[in-house]
């Protein structure tokens, strides 16, 4: 499966974007089985514990910073020129292989994200080879 990652500034824009109408259902939904609509793309900038007085357990969690804008993953069985060549489109990675096809930034920067929702199979943060970019 090929992996796009795809940015509007908003959940709106990416609805009204042509590029992506193949794979929306009705006018406001998305085709789930190959689409999520609303992923979280971030940095973990630090750690805190956290004490959970009422049951005694000590946590570490993470601190998160947010990438801005409306990201979403578009999952397709092949690479697609149109796709390929959008300004919207800010990575393309192959599942299988686990390589980064297609970044809009370098590989050390890519190696510090994570996304949130994935698809089963998919590996991030980025930590594979970067063919192109």
């Amino acid at each position: 499966m090929i992996d796009y990652i795809i940015w509007h500034p908003t959940a709106e824009s990416a609805l009204a974007d042509p590029l992506l109408a193949p794979w929306r259902q009705g006018e406001d939904g998305w085709d789930t089985s190959r689409v999520i609509p609303e992923v979280s793309i971030y940095r973990v900038t630090a750690t805190e514990t956290v004490v959970m007085p009422d049951i005694g357990i000590t946590m570490e969690t993470e601190i998160r910073a947010p990438l801005e804008g409306h990201y979403m993953v578009l999952a397709l069985d092949a690479r697609d020129a149109t796709l390929d060549a959008a300004p919207q489109v800010m990575l393309i990675a192959d599942r299988a292989s686990g390589v980064i096809l297609h970044a809009i930034t370098t590989a050390e920067d890519l190696a510090t994200l994570h996304v949130e929702p994935t698809f089963a199979g998919s590996s991030y943060p980025f930590g594979a080879p970067v063919l192109a970019a």
